[in-house]
């Protein structure tokens, strides 16, 4: 039997994709890319944005009609969505066989084999307890692998559905991180990236209440042939002196911080019950970037949240302006059933309000990329090649500090690294040429 994945999301969601499709493959499962010759169809959700929760949806629908001609076709739901929704999604959609949750992904086995015996449920118990090192995983990529290190959030930003979808913060034990990560070198892997909905909390559940992000990273630089160690998402208030340290002197460290803000307005960021000021996150980029060197912060913003006036809106700019970042995600403020903001704070901002202000911050980032990347006009920097850029001879590969350089090469060197002249810069990608490959 061939089982297709449709994934949604964040790299969380990728990386419990490729812990799934390793299950099934190991229970003797064929994985397929195409749905339509699959005989289970597993949907991985996200609610955290409405337009990604809509497309999945979307694609519910769709496989609805395949299963109009192959009446044995199983399909699943689950990720935040599956979680957010629960039995409504069975209600709702009639060809749905099984929806499960966030904490149950490494039981989708057991799950498919419920459905297969025409059981038709929702099951949202609770195996993190049992996620070890060795569960069998399909990493899509032979050689950058995900690895969860910490579950869930406690944060309850007002606007966020994550807390509810994917419960209390829980950190995964480091020997056993360790241990894949080892299992991961020994196939050859060479970079690594950390995930967490806030992974520089990662241990604080440990009992000391102190984050261990630091010591984690430490560990795994000790392991070869890993070359790069990455992590994301950080929340600024959990960022210590210790982790900065690390990032700085660690050679393997990636000298690049995910750093969420959503606004500059601290009016407004005490509406989302984001826990620090504009003041205090201006001073710790400013930290990190006295600290590391030629280290890239990106960030994410929301335009439009419930009471933000046009002060509060120039506030945010100044932000951006002051921090300079490398790269900002921003979305408009869309109400999420489920969350605070949803239930007290009235959605009072006009669409095209929100839209004007999105448009404004990326044009405010496109002068600041475009500035901050002409530094590296001519010069040769080293990247680790992750696969083509288009249909042709174009490849793409990044930076230790998170610059994307597409350049031509005659050969897929996927995995390995080269150093690369920079002859053209944009306010997205650099362009150059290959001068070295320093590994096969």
């Amino acid at each position: 039997m061939k089982f297709y994945i449709r994934t949604f999301g964040c790299q969380m969601n990728i990386n419990e994709s490729e812990i799934m499709a390793g299950l099934l493959s190991n229970e003797g499962f064929d994985w397929t890319e195409n749905p339509k010759e699959a005989d289970i169809i597993i949907i991985n959700s996200c609610s955290v944005r409405e337009k990604a929760e809509n497309k999945m949806y979307g694609a519910i629908g769709g496989y609805g009609k395949l299963k109009e001609t192959n009446k044995n076709l199983i399909i699943g739901v689950g990720g935040c969505s599956s979680e957010k929704e629960r039995e409504e999604l069975l209600k709702r959609f009639k060809h749905i066989d099984f929806v499960f949750g966030t904490r149950n992904v490494i039981d989708i086995h057991n799950l498919v084999k419920r459905a297969m015996n025409r059981e038709r449920f929702a099951d949202f118990s609770d195996k993190l307890n049992e996620v070890k090192y060795d569960i069998p995983k399909m990493p899509f990529s032979k050689h950058h692998a995900w690895v969860t290190i910490i579950y869930g959030c406690n944060k309850y930003c007002t606007y966020c559905i994550v807390p509810y979808t994917r419960g209390f913060e829980k950190s995964r034990p480091m020997d056993d991180i360790i241990n894949e990560v080892k299992n991961y070198a020994q196939s050859g892997y060479k970079e690594i990236t950390f995930l967490g909905q806030n992974v520089d909390s990662y241990g604080k559940d440990f009992g000391d209440k102190k984050p261990k992000l630091d010591i984690l990273i430490r560990e795994a630089a000790k392991i070869d042939p890993i070359q790069r160690i990455w992590f994301m998402t950080s929340y600024p208030t959990d960022i210590t002196d210790s982790l900065i340290e690390t990032i700085a002197n660690e050679e393997k460290a990636a000298k690049y911080f995910h750093l969420p803000a959503q606004s500059g307005s601290n009016k407004i960021l005490k509406a989302m019950n984001r826990r620090y000021t504009k003041e205090t996150f201006i001073d710790l980029v400013q930290k990190i970037k006295k600290e590391v060197e030629d280290v890239t912060i990106s960030s994410d913003f929301i335009t439009g949240f419930p009471g933000e006036t046009d002060d509060d809106f120039e506030e945010t700019v100044d932000l951006i302006k002051k921090c300079r970042f490398e790269r900002i995600n921003i979305a408009e403020y869309s109400p999420r059933e489920g969350t605070i903001a949803y239930k007290y704070q009235e959605d009072n901002v006009p669409k095209e309000i929100k839209n004007k202000r999105l448009q404004y911050l990326m044009e405010v980032q496109k002068l600041i990329n475009l500035q901050e990347n002409e530094k590296y006009l001519g010069k040769v920097l080293t990247i680790i090649q992750e696969g083509k850029a288009g249909k042709d001879s174009t490849f793409m590969g990044r930076t230790i500090n998170n610059k994307l350089i597409i350049y031509e090469s005659k050969e897929e060197l996927n995995g390995q690294l080269l150093n690369i002249k920079i002859n053209k810069v944009t306010a997205g990608p650099f362009y150059g040429e290959i001068k070295e490959v320093l590994s096969k």
